[in-house]
């Protein structure tokens, strides 16, 4: 029996494929009822549009027969002309019909649906849990998803024909029954090893995808970091651009190995349905040229039956192709539906009331290990930060310092233990809920294209008083005051003409802008800030820490820092080793204890004038108490 692998899904091991849980009906289903919220008219439009074409082609089919008797002096002259006005008529209302709702369906229906299903996709990647978007298998999910996400207005339109093309084949069938039935046996026959052979191509697509997806993601990467405008001076200082080169050469050489197989299956399957045509076309057409010869069909008749051979061909054939791609497309639309599905272990339904005055947050046990990681990264941690408590992590790199900042602020679920908020689990809270009680700033910035003021506000539209504070304690207010637009100055010169880009110092100053902004419009409790002074000179982060001094009175705050001179003046201080919190205290007594703590910031004050350090201190000293 199949059993369904770690996602959920089932596996036939026997023959190594893939089985998936969405069925084609599903996956139609899901389809067209999408394409309906997004855009309403299509499907009526895209009906009328197989119609017409079909009709058209019917008709015009008659017309050609009735036009040639009509030159050879075959049949009565008024009746065919009365018949040849009529279906003239018709074909010009069909025609137009036909480039009104072609127009619907392939200008603005395609693009509505385009947009619809990528919407769809992109909310899901900002929305999913972060731990999610750090797994390659995930992203691997992406990749297909987003590939496929560009074929779906095509898959609804290759059902509308199929349909549309099954209706046809009836007529033509039945034109062609009048001479023989054995002559829609032998068009009709042969798409057996024709079906066969489409069926062999999407078989051998579906098995091998999984085995290139994988070298496509890292082309991406790849493409991506060495086209990032931020990274073009390491690029150029380290000689970076031959390790570049080789890895897309190696990369491509592994992708062109796939496109090879590829080649040489389509080549080889071409082939056999070249084959099967050719074949099929000797027997039909052979049948009718034998009735012209021997006097047992006028030429409009001969004609007509010689299109109505071509157009069941084309028809059954184009019909076959449609349903192979069909099922071709159910698959990438079960690719689509598997990264829609892919499940949040956050709490994303009803959660319990978030705090609303004085909480404590206690850590009882909690590790955390990274996916395919042999170790833990955080090893039983067991602690309580009480409300209103100034909270610094130190530790060496590598220590789980900004992994502890994510278990704390619920982007990483831990996997071991439990975190509460005033006694209650984390998990009890709902996810987005649980965000709105941190302001926080990390290392890794990022901006937008915009202005300041939305790089900083993340919206349209901002409370100014809101963002003059966090302009004013980031300490990035003298920079937005000296530039002619302000804040209304865009970021990303790479972007805009008229952009700026901010040096390293002057975004860890955003970044902070935009936690205090959150911090004051959001009523946020909680500031966490992981090495907020790392790019700064030691005067600018004197400045900072005194600001800092101002904006955490009374309030909970957790920093990571590693200059332990800035740590001194916390309620605790947490030294974290090897995952392990080794040392727990505040400044003095972690020096009185003589431990590592100790030891690193002895080191570090070497790097002070003494008379420079005392000055730094006391200033700090005053702020804080």
């Amino acid at each position: 029996m199949p059993k369904r692998n770690s996602d959920g899904m089932l596996v036939n091991k026997a023959k190594g494929n893939l089985i998936y849980r969405y069925s084609i009906f599903s996956n139609i289903k899901f389809l067209i009822s999408n394409i309906r919220k997004s855009d309403r008219a299509f499907m009526p439009n895209l009906i009328l549009w197989c119609v017409t074409s079909a009709s058209v082609e019917l008709i015009w089919s008659f017309f050609n027969r009735d036009i040639v008797n009509l030159v050879l002096g075959e049949g009565e002259k008024t009746s065919l002309l009365l018949s040849m006005a009529g279906m003239i008529a018709i074909i010009l209302i069909a025609k137009l019909i036909w480039a009104i709702s072609s127009i619907k369906v392939n200008h603005r229906g395609r693009r509505n649906i385009s947009r619809s299903f990528w919407k769809m996709l992109y909310v899901k990647q900002c929305d999913t849990d972060c731990e999610n978007l750090e797994n390659p298998e995930t992203k691997d999910k992406f990749l297909k998803a987003k590939n496929a996400s560009g074929n779906f207005s095509d898959f609804v339109e290759r059902l509308s024909k199929a349909l549309m093309e099954g209706l046809t084949i009836f007529g033509w069938s039945g034109i062609l029954c009048t001479l023989s039935p054995w002559l829609v046996l032998i068009i009709i026959a042969p798409t057996v090893g024709y079906f066969y052979a489409v069926r062999y191509k999407i078989k051998w697509y579906s098995d091998r995808e999984d085995k290139w997806t994988p070298t496509d993601r890292q082309l991406d990467y790849v493409k991506n970091i060495s086209g990032d405008f931020q990274n073009a001076k390491d690029v150029r200082i380290y000689n970076m651009d031959n390790w570049f080169i080789k890895t897309m050469k190696t990369l491509l050489d592994k992708r062109l190995w796939w496109y090879k197989k590829q080649g040489n299956m389509e080549f080889k399957n071409g082939f056999i349905m070249l084959a099967i045509v050719a074949l099929r076309d000797l027997a039909a057409y052979g049948f009718i040229v034998y009735k012209v010869i021997g006097g047992q069909m006028t030429p409009g008749d001969f004609l007509l039956y010689f299109s109505s051979i071509s157009s069941l061909a084309d028809n059954f054939y184009s019909i076959l192709n449609n349903i192979g791609n069909i099922r071709w497309m159910t698959i990438q639309v079960s690719w689509f539906r598997e990264f829609l599905d892919i499940p949040d272990k956050s709490n994303r339904g009803k959660g319990k009331p978030l705090p609303t005055d004085s909480f404590d947050i206690r850590f009882e046990n909690v590790s955390y290990r990274y996916g395919g990681a042999e170790s833990d990264t955080l090893k039983n941690l067991s602690f309580t930060i009480k409300s209103g408590e100034k909270i610094a992590i130190v530790g060496n790199n590598g220590a789980g310092k900004t992994t502890l900042i994510k278990l704390l602020c619920g982007i990483y679920r831990r996997t071991g233990g439990e975190i509460y908020i005033n006694d209650i689990p984390i998990d009890d809270y709902n996810r987005d809920e649980l965000y709105t009680l941190y302001a926080a700033v990390f290392q890794d910035i990022r901006v937008i294209p915009s202005t300041l003021a939305e790089n900083i506000t993340l919206s349209e539209k901002h409370d100014g008083e809101a963002l003059n504070y966090a302009l004013l304690h980031s300490g990035i207010k003298e920079k937005t005051d000296s530039l002619p637009d302000g804040i209304n100055t865009y970021l990303v010169r790479s972007v805009y003409d008229n952009a700026i880009d901010l040096s390293g110092g002057e975004l860890q100053k955003l970044a902070l802008a935009r936690a205090l902004y959150k911090q004051k419009t959001k009523k946020s409790k909680i500031l966490l800030l992981d090495e907020p002074t790392a790019a700064l000179d030691p005067l600018a982060e004197q400045n900072m820490y005194l600001e800092y001094a101002k904006f955490t009175k009374g309030k909970t705050s957790v920093f990571i820092s590693h200059r332990l001179a800035s740590t001194q003046f916390c309620d605790r201080i947490f030294f974290l080793k090897n995952g392990e919190i080794t040392e727990t205290g505040t400044h003095r007594e972690l020096l009185e204890k003589g431990g590592e703590y100790k030891e690193i910031f002895e080191i570090q004050s070497q790097y002070y004038k003494d008379e420079e350090r005392r000055e730094h201190n006391e200033q700090l000293a005053k702020a804080f108490l």
